[in-house]
């Protein structure tokens, strides 16, 4: 019999059909970290929209930051089990600590339908490997090795935390009874890795409400009259493109600026003073800031290097930007560059480059100076890239992955039971 899965929008009955009957699915989220940075934003997500159609999510994860006993936490509906790291920090990284890793063996015990890995490390893996699931899920967001880790490791902790990376991002799409990706680029390589079923899954955003721009730019300090870029993210390898754009669009609009969340101070060191005083650098912002942040910029900004980093992964910000009615300026790479291409509010540089995408930008600033940008559909914007279609086809995929592997076991069990006739 095959089970469907999903409370509908406007019921909290059970679903019913001929040859059908709802089942909510328990899935346990295994994941390194539970700091709101990066892949957070993906595990979680994807966690609440489960919840919302009526799945049982828990997260199980470690605290790389805080130390203390193991702590439970609800965080909009979903469970988090939380373990703190193991010291020894400035040695073994906490994503591949063996100590953390040995402490997620207890969540391995709790008996789920779905148990699903984010990221190829170790202080998840083992836990994740020793699940009592039906299936295993592996989820690949980011190249890591050959990808964000592309130098030789200078010391020894550096050499351990590379090799257990590569030796698990290598086999782990191998060892999942299928692998969601974030990019197509990432699903040709998992499919070369041994990987048995891959679905390019993307991120996405939830509605939200946009605050007035004069409140938000109030909220965060901002300067009220001025026209302003936005930088969002950790990742600052082409943050210099930003500054370097700020320069020459305020030849354009002289009361230009720069607002920039989540690289640390420094990287405004090396700029001239007068560049530096047009640069707002708001530091690590909540998430509960994301709202003010996007409804208080002009034109959001998504530099990247045509590399292997960048080809496999699908910035969270590039539909945040959107969903707060902000045009985009973006390099054609990868997943951004491919669904760019129907959005006429996506400012795509014509090469991959700086210098294509500057001229992206210095066009998507003259059309702000002379009010011809194109204006955000953010009703299609949510159509095409929400957290709720997300995770319809997320659970299809879990549906069909426990199909195929009791209809496999069926056929094994006939096939075993044939031999003794």
């Amino acid at each position: 019999m095959k089970l469907q899965c999903g409370l509908k929008p406007t019921e909290g009955s059970l679903e019913m059909g001929s040859n059908q009957m709802y089942r909510p699915l328990k899935v346990n989220f295994f994941v390194q970290f539970v700091h709101e940075q990066g892949t957070y934003f993906r595990f979680h997500n994807l966690a609440r929209a489960l919840t919302e159609r009526g799945h049982f999510v828990q997260i199980f994860g470690c605290d790389n930051q805080r130390l203390g006993p193991r702590r439970k936490e609800l965080r909009d509906g979903v469970t988090y089990h939380i373990i703190p790291s193991f010291r020894g920090q400035s040695i073994i990284h906490p994503f591949n600590h063996p100590l953390n890793a040995l402490a997620q063996i207890p969540a391995a015990g709790q008996r789920c339908d779905v148990a699903h890995l984010f990221q190829p490390f170790a202080t998840a893996a083992l836990g994740w490997k020793l699940s009592k699931a039906k299936i295993r899920f592996f989820d690949w967001d980011d190249l890591w090795c050959g990808g964000l880790i592309n130098s030789k490791p200078c010391h020894l902790s550096e050499r351990y935390f590379n090799c257990v990376t590569s030796r698990l991002e290598a086999n782990l799409p191998r060892m999942a009874d299928a692998t969601t990706v974030c990019s197509t680029y990432l699903k040709r390589l998992a499919l070369a890795r041994g990987a048995k079923r891959v679905t390019v899954l993307g991120n996405g955003v939830f509605p939200a409400e946009l605050r007035e721009q004069g409140a938000a730019r109030s909220q965060l300090g901002l300067q009220p009259k001025a026209t302003y870029l936005g930088f969002m993210g950790r990742t600052t390898r082409e943050l210099l493109w930003c500054f370097e754009l700020l320069e020459k669009g305020r030849c354009i609009l002289p009361n230009l600026r720069l607002a920039i969340c989540g690289p640390a101070r420094d990287v405004l060191d090396d700029l001239p003073s007068e560049l530096r005083d047009a640069v707002d650098h708001l530091g690590s912002l909540p998430a509960s800031d994301v709202v003010n942040f996007g409804s208080a910029i002009d034109l959001g900004l998504i530099p990247l290097q045509n590399d292997s980093f960048n080809q496999s992964r699908f910035p969270i910000k590039f539909a945040e930007h959107m969903n707060f009615g902000a045009p985009i300026v973006c390099s054609r790479v990868g997943e951004c560059g491919r669904i760019g291409r129907s959005m006429p509010w996506v400012y795509l540089a014509s090469s991959h480059g700086k210098e294509a995408w500057i001229h992206a930008g210095i066009q998507a600033i003259h059309a702000l100076s002379d009010k011809s940008a194109a204006v955000v559909d953010r009703v299609e914007v949510q159509r095409l890239l929400s957290w709720a279609s997300l995770s319809c086809l997320l659970e299809k995929c879990y549906l069909d992955a426990i199909d195929s592997k009791v209809a496999i076991s069926s056929k094994l069990e006939n096939a075993t039971g044939n031999l003794f006739q």
